[in-house]
C-alpha cells in the first residue's frame, strides 16, 4: 500500500480509530495484523516471506541465547544470518550475479549463455529494510547487545510495524522493541508533532517532488546533449530524490508518533553540506549507520592505519551501491561515493588549514561554507547520473555533456532562457528547500512551530490545503524500489 494514495488514507483513519479504543495487549496484536494487512496489500502471498524471516531471526536468536558453547552460537548466528542474506540474494541479485558471471567467463576466453537460467523474480517490497533489522537483530544477540525477545509477536511486529516496513527508516531492535513493553501512553505533544510531520511529508512528496519528477523524468528516458539542460536535471534529481525520501521518513516517523511510538531520524539536514563525508553522516542515517556498526567497525573501522581506513570505506560504500539496486549503475555509484570521501580525507591537511584561513572573519568564512556546499551539491549531483540512468546510453551522455563541454556553452544556453517545462519552478523549489534547511539549522523552526498551538494550526492548515490542490495521485515513493 501506498502511503500517497487514497487507499491508505482510509486504512490509516480505521486503523487510529480502532487502535485507540483497545487496551494495551490488544493493540500489539492488532497493530500486527494492521502491519500484515498494509504488506499484503500489493500481494498477500508476500506477508508468508515477511513471517518466515521473522520466524528464522527470532528462533535463530532464541538458540544463541540458549547455546550452551561457541560453536552453537555461532551456528545458530550462521543460520539466522545466512538465511537473511540467501533470500535476500536470490530475490533482488540473483539474475545479476548471473549475468555477471557470465562477463567474467567471457573475459577468460568461456563463452557460455546463462540468459537461459534467468528467473523471472518479483522483488518483494521492502525485503533490502526488513532483512537489514533481521540481521542486526541476531547480531546484536549474539554480540550480547541485547537479549533474546521471548515474544515472537513483539519481535514480529518490529519487523513488520508498517510505518517504516517499506522504506525505512532502519529500525534497531534496541530501540523500537523495549518501546512495546511499555504501557501506552500517547501526550499531546506526540499528536502535535505526528500531524505536523504527516502533513509535512505528504507536502514534500506531491507538491514538491511529483512535480520535480514530471519535469525531469522524460529528461532521462533518452540521450542528453545539451550541457545546461544536463546540469539542470541533474542537480532537480538530487533535489527530487531528497525531498521525496525525506517525505517518506517524515510520514512514517509522524505515523509512529499517532500510535504512540518513537521511530528514528532519519535525516539531520543533508541538503546543505560542506563535503561527501558530512552528507553521508547526515542521510539515510539508519543505513549509514547500519553499515558502519555491523561492516565498518568489524573491518577494523579507522584503527589500522590510513590504508586500511580508506579500503574499509571503500568497501562500505561498493556495499552500499549494491544494497540500492543489482546493476552495475549502483556498484559505480557506490564507488564514486566512497573515491569522493577517500579524496576527501586525503586532501584534508589542505583543506584544514585554508578553512582557518577563511575562518579569520564571519563573511570569509560563511562565503567558503557555502562555496563548499555548492561544489559538494554538484559532486553529488555528477554521482547520481548513475543512480537515476536507467542504462548506459544515456549514463554515457550525462557524464559527456557535464564534464567534457565548456563553461560558455552553458551560460550561452542559460541567456537564451529557454528552459524545459517546469524547470524554473523546480529551481524554485530548490532555492525554498535551500532556506527551509538553514532556518531550521540556524533556528530550529520546527521546535518553534510545535511550541505554539496557533502557529502549529495555521502551518497544518496551509499544508492541507496545499495538498488538496495539488491531489494525492502518486507516483510511488522512489525508495519504494529497493
Amino acid at each position: 500500500m501506498l502511503f500517497n494514495s487514497k487507499a491508505f488514507i482510509v486504512f490509516l483513519a480505521a486503523v487510529l480509530v480502532v487502535y485507540h479504543s483497545l487496551g494495551d495487549r490488544g493493540k500489539l496484536w492488532f497493530l500486527l495484523a494492521m502491519s500484515y494487512v498494509f504488506y499484503g496489500f500489493w500481494d498477500p502471498a508476500l506477508c508468508g516471506m515477511l513471517i518466515a524471516a521473522s520466524a528464522v531471526a527470532w528462533v535463530s536468536a532464541d538458540q544463541i541465547g540458549r547455546a550452551t558453547g561457541p560453536a552453537g552460537r555461532r551456528l545458530w548466528l550462521a543460520i539466522g544470518v545466512g538465511s537473511g542474506l540467501g533470500a535476500l540474494g536470490f530475490f533482488k541479485y540473483y539474475n545479476f550475479f548471473l549475468d555477471s558471471l557470465g562477463v567474467s567467463l567471457s573475459l577468460m576466453g568461456v563463452e557460455v549463455d546463462l540468459a537461459a537460467s534467468h528467473l523471472d523474480l518479483i522483488l518483494p517490497v521492502g525485503i533490502s529494510f526488513y532483512t537489514f533489522q533481521t540481521l542486526s537483530y541476531v547480531i546484536d544477540v549474539y554480540r550480547g547487545v541485547l537479549p533474546p525477545e521471548r515474544s515472537f509477536r513483539d519481535f514480529a511486529l518490529y519487523i513488520a510495524f508498517f510505518p517504516q516496513l517499506v522504506a525505512g527508516p532502519v529500525e534497531r531492535a534496541t530501540h523500537l522493541l523495549p518501546q512495546y513493553k511499555k504501557p501506552f501512553r500517547l501526550t499531546r505533544a506526540q499528536v502535535l508533532e505526528g500531524i505536523f510531520l504527516i502533513l509535512l511529508g505528504f507536502v514534500k512528496k506531491v507538491c514538491i517532488a511529483d512535480r520535480i519528477a514530471e519535469a525531469i523524468d522524460p529528461r532521462f528516458a533518452t540521450p542528453v546533449t545539451e550541457p545546461a539542460i544536463a546540469w539542470m536535471s541533474i542537480l532537480l534529481f538530487t533535489l527530487n530524490i531528497y525531498v521525496d525520501f525525506s517525505a517518506y521518513s517524515d510520514i512514517a516517523i509522524g505515523l509512529g508518533r499517532l500510535l504512540g511510538y518513537d521511530i528514528r531520524p532519519n535525516f539531520n539536514l543533508p541538503f546543505v553540506v560542506p563535503s561527501i563525508a558530512e552528507r553521508w553522516r547526515r542521510w539515510h542515517i539508519s543505513m549509514s549507520e547500519w553499515f558502519r556498526d555491523y561492516v565498518y567497525y568489524p573491518l577494523g573501522g579507522n584503527k589500522h592505519g590510513k590504508g586500511r581506513t580508506l579500503v574499509n570505506i571503500m568497501v562500505v560504500m561498493f556495499l552500499s551501491g549494491l544494497w540500492h539496486g543489482a546493476s552495475y549503475n549502483f556498484v559505480i555509484w557506490g564507488l564514486l561515493n566512497g573515491s569522493s570521501m577517500v579524496g576527501h580525507r586525503l586532501l584534508a591537511p589542505v583543506l584544514g588549514p585554508i578553512a582557518a584561513f577563511m575562518g579569520r572573519s564571519r563573511l570569509t568564512s560563511w562565503l567558503y561554507y557555502y562555496f563548499c556546499c555548492w561544489n559538494t551539491m554538484c559532486m553529488i549531483s555528477l554521482i547520481n547520473i548513475f543512480f537515476r540512468s536507467d542504462n548506459w546510453e544515456v549514463a554515457k551522455s550525462y557524464v559527456a555533456a557535464t564534464l567534457t563541454r565548456s563553461p560558455v556553452e552553458i551560460v550561452t544556453w542559460l541567456m537564451k532562457l529557454d528552459f524545459p517545462a517546469g524547470y524554473v519552478e523546480g529551481f524554485q523549489f530548490m532555492v525554498l528547500v535551500v532556506v527551509a534547511h538553514e532556518l531550521q539549522r540556524w533556528h530550529d523552526i520546527k521546535a518553534m512551530i510545535l511550541r505554539r498551538v496557533w502557529l502549529w494550526a495555521t502551518c497544518c492548515l496551509a499544508m492541507y490545503l496545499y495538498i488538496l490542490i495539488y491531489g494525492i495521485r502518486g507516483p510511488q515513493f522512489i525508495y519504494y524500489q529497493f
